[in-house]
């Protein structure tokens, strides 16, 4: 088992700013639940468009996290209308797992990185006996990840594409670092497995919060 569920949760946590009372939840679950019902908004557009989330895949997943963060800063009490950076950090973590399984899973996504010049890196990030992940330049993210997909990022989180790129060469590491606890010797399929169950967990909420939003829907036009 990897080590994914607990750099998310961590992540999360950072998100909702480490409050009381999602501190009180347990376990990955938990947290997501708080960091979902607290970001999620629910605009009226949503609630009068309730099929508008209903892509599946994750693509669909994405957007409809991205979509909970988006407006969860249209309505931030600061007034700013910007995403924090602990908000960006969660924001980009669909993506990131997203681009890992697009690879082929952790195993592809290691030599994806590697063939880009970052294999000093990566062995930072693999080895446990590395205390400290050497850092990725924002620039070589640009290179790997899909711009049309930061560009989505950005544009749904209010924040500055550059941003996002900064977001993501903060995350990556700690994913791939989180996927690999034995290092070399890690299962990929095991990590691969880890990485559709923290997916699966997202969608499930998502879920649930979708059928929340067609039954006030269905409630509101009775």
């Amino acid at each position: 088992m990897t080590d994914l569920k607990n750099i998310v949760e961590t992540l999360a946590k950072q998100a909702l700013g480490n409050n009381s009372q999602s501190s009180q939840n347990s376990g990955l679950g938990g947290i997501l639940g708080s960091v979902l019902g607290q970001l999620s908004g629910q605009t009226q557009q949503q609630q009068a468009n309730p099929q508008q989330n209903t892509n599946t895949g994750l693509g669909g997943i994405l957007s409809s996290v991205l979509n909970q963060f988006g407006n969860s800063s249209n309505t931030s009490a600061t007034g700013a209308g910007k995403s924090t950076a602990q908000t960006l950090l969660i924001a980009v973590v669909p993506l990131i797992l997203a681009w890992i399984q697009k690879q082929g899973g952790l195993q592809g996504a290691l030599d994806k990185l590697k063939n880009a010049g970052l294999s000093t890196q990566v062995q930072s990030w693999v080895d446990p006996q590395q205390t400290n992940n050497h850092d990725v330049a924002k620039e070589q993210v640009e290179q790997l990840f899909d711009d049309q997909e930061v560009e989505q990022v950005a544009q749904q989180t209010q924040a500055p594409k550059q941003d996002v790129y900064s977001a993501i060469s903060s995350v990556l590491p700690q994913i791939i670092n989180s996927l690999t606890p034995q290092g070399d010797k890690t299962n990929s399929q095991e990590a691969n497995q880890d990485i559709q169950n923290v997916l699966n967990l997202v969608s499930g909420f998502l879920k649930n919060k979708r059928a929340l939003a067609l039954l006030f829907y269905v409630s509101c036009k009775a």
